[in-house]
C-alpha cells in the first residue's frame, strides 16, 4: 500500500506464535518493532515529530488550530467506553472516554480535540495518544504527522514503562492498555491486522467491550456483487447483534451495530425492523450530537422515510452550524455539515422536490475551498460532491434546458485550478468534473437527436476522462481524498452504461434490441451508499431500464423494473410515478389511484 517493505510476513509469524515464543522476545515487543515500521512506511520521516527534531512536545500531537480553541463540549449521555484509562487527572479521563465515543459516532475532528485537551491535562496519558491515533486514522490527510507523533510517543511510553517494570518500578498503564494502543497503531497500515490484535485483547481480557467491537468491526468481509454477506461479515454481524443483545444501551456498542449495517445491500437486512429502531433509539438518547442525527437521516432515507429523513439530515445541519459559530471554526473542520446537506439534497429529490433540492446545492455550490488546505475534509467534499451537486440534480431532473444548465453549473478550470496544480497535492476532481461536463454535452445531444455527436462525445471525451482518472489508481491510493475519488470513478462506470443504453435506444432501429442490456449494466453497478454519503448518481438505474421497455412496448416488463426501482430507493418519486403510468397503461385503474394516494403521501410536507 505504501511501498517500502511489506511486513504482512511479519505479522504472520507474530499470529502464529513462531516470534513470539523466542525467549528474548514478548509479544508486546514484537508489536511494538513491527509497528514502529509500519509507522514509518506509512507516514514517512519527514514532519512533524520526525527524527532530528529535537525531543518531543506535546504540541507535536496537538495541531495548532485545535490547540487555540478552547475545550471541547462534553456529552456524557453518550460515553459508553468501558476501557480503563489510567491517568492521575480526572478530567484527562474524561476527555478521553468522551474522544472514544465521539469517535465511535463518527465525528474524528470532535474527537481529537477530546484527546487533546485530555493531554493537556496529561501529557502522559497513554490512552490519549490512542486515541489521537484512532480519530486521524485515516492515512495520508492533512493530519498524518500529528498521527505519527501520537503513535511514536505512545510507543515510546510503553518502552518506558516496560523499562522501569524490569528494574522493579510499578508500572504505570495495565497490559491491556499498552495492547490495546499498539492494536490502534496498525489501523492506518492495515485495518484487518489491527482487527486481528484487538480480537487477541478481547479475547485475553474479556470485559474489554470496544476491544471486541473494533475487532468485529475491523475483520467484516462485506457483501459480495448479489448482496450476500461474506463469512466473515456474517460472523461480525452474529456476534455484534449478540453484543447488542447484552448492552441495548450503551451508545457505543448501539454505534458499532449501525456502521456495521451501513452499506448492507436491502436483501441481507430488513433496515425497518433490524436496524432503524437502534438509530431511532440512539438519537433519542443523544439528541444533539449532529453525526447521530446523520445516521438517524441515512436509515429514515434508506427505508424510504424521506420526510423523517428531511427532519434528520436538517438537524444534523444546524447543529453542525451551530458548532461552527460557537466554536469558530469553518467547513474544513467540519465536512458533516456539507455532508448532511448533500444528502438533504437529495432525500428532497427523491420525495419529488426539485426546487427545494436545488436551493440547497446551490448554496453549497458558493462556499470556497481554502487552496492553503488542500486534504482538508471540507475542501474535499466541496470539490468532489458540493461542486458538482447542482450538475447531477440537473441529470437526474432531465427536462428542456436542464444539460445546458447543468453544463454552466459545473466549476471551471480557472475555479479549480488552485487544487489541480498545487505542487505536493493536486486533485483529480477536474477531472471529474471534465467527465460530468462530456455526460452532460452527450446527453444535450442525444436529446437533440445528434446521436452522431452523442457517440463522439461518449467515446473520445467522456471515456477518456474514465482512462485519465483510472491510470493514476495507484497513485490515489496514497491521496488524501481516495474515497471521493474511487466514489467518483464508479459513478462515471454507471453514467458510461447509462449513455450507451441511450444512444442504442434512440439510434437506428436495428441496434434499439441491446438497450436494455446496457441499463442493466448501469443499474449492477449502481451499489448501495456507502460512508454515510448519498449516491452520486441520484436516479435508480431501474427507472432508465424501465423507460427503455416503456418506448419498446412492454409495459408489463417496465412496471417490474420500475418496481424494482422502489426496491432499490424507496419510495423514490420517479419509480413511484412511473408505476402509476404503467398501471394505467396496464388498465388497472384502481391500482393506479392507490399509487397516486401513496404518491401524494410522499410528496406532503
Amino acid at each position: 500500500m505504501s511501498g517500502g517493505v511489506d511486513f504482512s510476513n511479519v505479522f504472520a509469524l507474530a499470529g502464529s506464535g513462531f516470534i513470539v515464543n523466542s525467549p528474548r522476545m514478548t509479544r508486546i515487543a514484537v508489536w511494538k518493532i513491527v509497528l514502529l515500521a509500519m509507522v514509518t512506511s506509512v507516514c514517512g520521516l519527514a514532519g512533524v515529530g520526525a527524527e532530528g527534531k529535537g525531543p518531543f512536545t506535546v504540541e507535536q500531537v496537538i495541531a495548532p488550530r485545535v490547540a487555540k480553541m478552547g475545550e471541547p463540549e462534553m456529552r456524557p449521555e453518550m460515553v459508553g467506553v468501558k476501557l480503563p484509562v489510567s491517568s492521575p487527572s480526572e478530567k484527562a479521563r474524561e476527555h478521553v472516554k468522551q474522544g472514544f465515543a465521539l469517535v465511535h459516532a463518527q465525528w474524528d475532528f470532535e474527537a481529537y480535540r477530546h484527546f487533546c485537551a485530555a493531554l493537556k491535562h496529561d501529557p502522559d496519558c497513554l490512552m490519549a495518544y490512542c486515541g489521537v491515533a484512532l480519530a486521524l486514522a485515516k492515512p495520508y490527510t492533512e493530519y498524518a504527522d500529528y498521527r505519527r507523533a501520537a503513535v511514536e510517543r505512545m510507543l515510546d511510553l510503553i518502552d518506558a514503562d516496560d523499562a522501569g517494570a524490569k528494574a522493579g518500578m510499578v508500572e504505570r498503564f495495565p497490559v491491556v492498555e499498552k495492547k490495546f494502543a499498539l492494536a490502534t497503531a496498525a489501523i492506518s497500515r492495515s485495518p484487518r491486522r489491527a482487527g486481528v490484535l484487538f480480537f487477541k485483547v478481547a479475547e485475553e481480557y474479556p470485559n474489554a467491550l470496544q476491544a471486541r467491537l473494533l475487532s468485529l468491526f475491523l475483520t467484516r468481509g462485506g457483501y459480495d456483487v448479489m448482496g450476500v454477506p461474506s463469512l466473515e461479515q456474517k460472523f461480525a454481524l452474529k456476534k455484534t447483534r449478540e453484543l447488542l443483545e447484552k448492552h441495548p444501551e450503551n451508545p457505543m456498542v448501539l454505534s458499532f451495530w449501525l456502521a456495521l449495517n451501513a452499506e448492507a445491500p436491502d436483501k441481507a437486512v430488513s433496515i425497518k425492523k433490524e436496524i432503524l429502531p437502534y438509530a431511532r433509539y440512539l438519537v433519542k438518547k443523544c439528541p444533539q450530537v449532529p453525526s447521530l442525527q446523520h445516521t438517524l437521516g441515512h436509515y429514515e432515507w434508506r427505508a424510504g422515510n424521506y420526510l423523517l429523513a428531511e427532519q434528520a439530515f436538517q438537524r444534523a445541519a444546524d447543529l453542525y452550524a451551530d458548532w461552527m459559530k460557537r466554536e469558530g471554526v469553518g467547513i474544513n473542520d467540519c465536512e458533516g455539515y456539507v455532508k448532511a446537506k448533500c444528502y438533504l439534497a437529495n432525500t428532497l429529490y427523491q420525495r419529488g422536490a426539485f426546487l427545494d433540492a436545488m436551493k440547497i446545492a446551490r448554496e453549497l455550490r458558493v462556499l470556497k475551498p481554502d487552496p492553503k488546505r488542500p486534504r482538508s475534509p471540507g475542501n474535499q467534499i466541496l470539490l468532489w460532491r458540493a461542486y458538482n451537486l447542482p450538475a447531477r440534480l440537473y441529470f437526474a431532473h432531465s427536462a428542456d434546458g436542464d444539460f445546458d444548465r447543468a453544463l454552466k453549473s459545473l466549476p471551471k478550470a480557472n475555479e479549480l485550478k488552485p487544487y489541480v496544480s498545487h505542487p505536493k497535492y493536486p486533485t483529480l476532481a477536474s477531472v471529474y468534473a471534465e467527465a460530468l461536463a462530456a455526460y452532460s454535452g452527450c446527453r444535450k445531444a442525444i436529446n437533440d437527436r445528434n446521436i452522431k455527436a452523442a457517440k463522439t462525445l461518449r467515446n473520445e471525451t467522456l471515456r477518456k476522462r474514465i482512462v485519465a482518472m483510472a491510470k493514476v489508481s495507484d497513485g490515489a491510493l496514497h491521496a488524501s481524498d481516495y474515497s471521493h475519488y474511487f466514489n467518483a470513478g464508479s459513478s462515471l462506470a454507471i453514467y458510461d452504461m447509462e449513455l450507451a443504453g441511450l444512444i442504442a435506444l434512440n439510434g437506428m432501429k436495428g441496434l434499439r434490441v441491446a438497450a436494455p442490456n446496457w441499463f442493466m449494466s448501469a443499474r449492477d453497478k449502481q451499489g448501495v451508499p456507502s460512508l454515510m454519503m448519498p449516491p452520486l448518481v441520484i436516479t435508480p438505474m431501474e427507472n432508465r431500464l424501465a423507460e427503455c421497455y416503456l418506448r419498446m412496448g412492454k409495459k408489463k416488463k417496465a412496471y417490474e423494473a420500475y418496481q424494482d426501482g422502489l426496491r432499490r430507493y424507496p419510495n423514490n418519486m420517479g419509480s413511484l410515478l412511473g408505476v402509476k403510468r404503467c398501471l394505467d397503461l396496464l388498465g388497472k385503474k384502481d391500482a393506479a389511484a392507490r399509487v397516486q394516494k401513496h404518491i401524494n403521501l410522499v410528496k406532503r410536507k
